[in-house]
């Protein structure tokens, strides 16, 4: 009776345990089997009854407590493959891969039919790094399951992975012999010879494949891809010609055909296939750009091929909508070809849509640079773009600038103070910042600063010849180190000898000195560069009366 008893209790869980000891399940969908109904011993219905604790402790999270669970029934029953493959689970959890193989081999060796004990192998020897074994194990699921192509598939990647390329792919050719010819199996062939380094039979896979699909334009395109790489052009042409045959209203198949051109050096053509797609409305402002940047070399795209390479710009911003990204790849297009005013449209409308890039900021502030009548949108942006990058040069300074252009000497040297606070980056604006923070101390009459200022910008750039010949000036109207200043000024019209503000201040030092007879001429000459300056005339009739 108490045999009966336990039938019943084996029969309750049979669909989880009954792969211990004696039992041979054949394997279906799980690593349990139903085995057939017959008596068990007692010992027998023990293991199970241990088998059944370890998986109810697994499936409750104290995996710790089951893995010793299983440890015990394998010591009481090493025929129990169930508690192997559990225990091979469990310790690859852990990353403990030797002895999760170990217990995998177990579980295979007490039942090698059983796919989930097979594939708990495979997983053991991958993280293990046994390649070779890996693959004598995907062979065995393979012929175990020769319906499950995914098992094919992993087959090939264990060739792969042990460096066997040849095998990868004559695993993919056994699954073609199954399904046919598809396109995720050839072109995985394709990438195979290749990384192999046969670009030939890489070739002939996608050959096959077009041969195969023979309405399907997208296997023309890999194939002249294919063949471009291999530089035979004129198999790359065929295919090309088929597509444009076969969809004449594509827009890549003439970027496709620009790049045959480009390759077998026929520019001419190559642009006028670039003409062609950008005509194209199927073909948006983003994905034009982006052709281009990758089409044209900078020296092409600023130089050699500039006329095309500008007009397809054109092109594809004349339908471009409001994109800050779009808007400044255009912009630097126009700032690089001196079209100030438009390229500051452009950044500005990129502004409006993303005001978190300084560059974008910096680029506009250029342009207005250039641009007449730009004070008010100068002074607008560099005060916004210092507020929000103090730490950048270029707006501070040009709010400097803006403020001294007004005689506001105290904001100017607010603007001026930031900078120095924040430092430089490699030098730029360096000196132009110590130059006008020179003539904004010298105007707020804080003299000492002011010529300290002038040694720094002139230590940087000694040959800056009109902050010599400010500098040189005045120290002469201040009555300081005036030899100094003569020689200084000296080397401004060496330099300059036609320059009628930098001859006006060698003849002012010379009266200044009382040496009117030698300033006499240069300032005749400075009256004669410049006869409209109404400060040159009056310093003329001082030194002419001097000399009277």
């Amino acid at each position: 009776m108490n045999n009966v008893r336990y039938i019943y209790i084996t029969l309750a869980f049979s669909l989880l345990c009954g792969a211990c000891g004696g039992h041979k399940p054949a394997a279906k969908t799980s690593p349990y089997e139903r085995p057939p109904l017959k008596e068990v011993s007692d010992s027998q219905l023990l293991a199970d009854g241990l088998l059944i604790d370890a998986l109810a402790l697994q499936e409750t999270g104290r995996t710790g407590e089951a893995l010793d669970a299983f440890a015990t029934l394998t010591a009481k029953d090493p025929s129990c493959a169930a508690a192997w493959y559990e225990m091979s689970q469990l310790l690859m959890q852990r990353r403990w891969t030797d002895s999760a193989l170990a217990c995998a081999q177990r579980a295979v060796a007490l039942n090698g039919d059983n796919t989930w004990y097979l594939l708990s192998l495979a997983q053991a020897q991958g993280l293990r790094g046994d390649k070779r074994a890996l693959i004598g194990t995907w062979e065995r699921l393979v012929k175990l399951k020769p319906e499950v192509l995914d098992y094919y598939y992993e087959l090939s990647n264990a060739h792969l992975g042990a460096g066997d390329i040849a095998g990868a792919v004559g695993v993919l050719n056994r699954v073609e012999d199954k399904i046919g010819i598809t396109e995720p199996v050839s072109l995985q062939k394709q990438r195979l010879w290749q990384a192999a380094g046969k670009d030939d039979k890489a070739t002939r896979e996608i050959e096959r494949l077009a041969e195969s699909l023979p309405g399907d334009k997208r296997y023309n395109a890999i194939l002249a891809e294919s063949y471009m790489q291999q530089k035979r052009y004129p198999k790359a042409k065929q295919c090309y010609d088929r597509i444009l045959k076969a969809d004449p209203d594509d827009p890549y198949i003439h970027i496709q055909l620009a790049e045959y051109y480009k390759a077998t050096s026929q520019p001419d053509k190559a642009d006028e296939e670039l003409l062609l797609a950008f005509r194209n409305k199927g073909l948006d402002a983003k994905s034009k750009l982006q052709i281009l940047s990758g089409f044209y070399t900078r020296e092409e795209f600023f130089e050699t091929r500039s006329a095309t390479a500008f007009r397809l710009v054109d092109m594809a911003m004349s339908d471009c909508q409001d994109s800050s990204e779009l808007a400044t790849y255009y912009g630097n297009i126009l700032m690089f070809q001196k079209k100030y005013a438009e390229a500051a449209h452009l950044f500005e409308m990129a502004l409006r849509r993303d005001s978190a890039d300084y560059t974008v900021w910096e680029m506009l502030l250029i342009c207005l640079t250039e641009v007449p009548g730009s004070d008010d949108r100068i002074d607008s942006y560099s005060r916004r773009a210092a507020t929000l990058f103090p730490m950048h040069t270029l707006p501070h300074f040009l709010q400097a600038q803006s403020a001294y252009n007004d005689k506001r000497y105290t904001d100017a040297l607010a603007s001026l103070d930031e900078i120095l606070r924040w430092g430089f980056s490699k030098g730029y604006l360096e000196a132009e910042t110590y130059g006008l923070l020179a003539e904004v101390a010298y105007r707020n009459q804080e003299y000492d600063r002011a010529w300290k200022a002038f040694d720094k910008c002139l230590a940087l750039r000694p040959d800056d010849m009109p902050t010599l010949n400010n500098y040189a000036y005045y120290l002469g109207e201040q009555g300081l180190r005036m030899e100094q200043a003569l020689q200084m000024s000296r080397r401004t019209i060496e330099a300059e000898p036609d320059n009628a503000n930098s001859l006006d201040t060698y003849a002012w030092l010379l009266h200044l000195l009382g040496r009117d007879t030698e300033a006499l001429p240069y300032m005749q000459r400075a009256v004669q560069h410049d006869p409209d300056s109404e400060t040159l005339q009056r310093h003329l009739r001082i030194i002419q009366e001097s000399i009277r």
